[in-house]
């Protein structure tokens, strides 16, 4: 009885580290593209002489916010990429 045990908490054990092991990999494919984009995109940014103010009507907005916007939007879309990578199962083909 004390071996059934061992084997379920086992196996709960391996579930668990593989659930936390494919978050991470999400995650560091996320924030590795998104560090990557943002990276890309203050390179193109010339040297700005505009004050950093409160979005509003009245103002456009500084290039700044598209840079961070630009950055959070990449860092999504990857960890949406990673997130696919992960979940994908490859199923071996029946012979017919």
């Amino acid at each position: 009885m004390v071996d059934t045990i061992r084997g379920i908490v086992e196996t709960q054990q391996a579930q668990s580290d593989r659930t936390l092991e494919n978050t991470i990999q999400i995650l560091g494919i996320g924030f590795g593209g998104g560090a990557i984009i943002s990276g890309v995109v203050v390179q193109h940014i010339d040297k700005i002489n505009q004050p950093l103010t409160a979005i509003s009507p009245n103002n456009p907005p500084h290039p700044f916010y598209a840079s961070l916007l630009l950055s959070v939007l990449a860092t999504l879309f990857f960890i949406g990429i990673g997130w696919l990578i992960t979940k994908r199962q490859y199923y071996p083909r029946e012979k017919k």
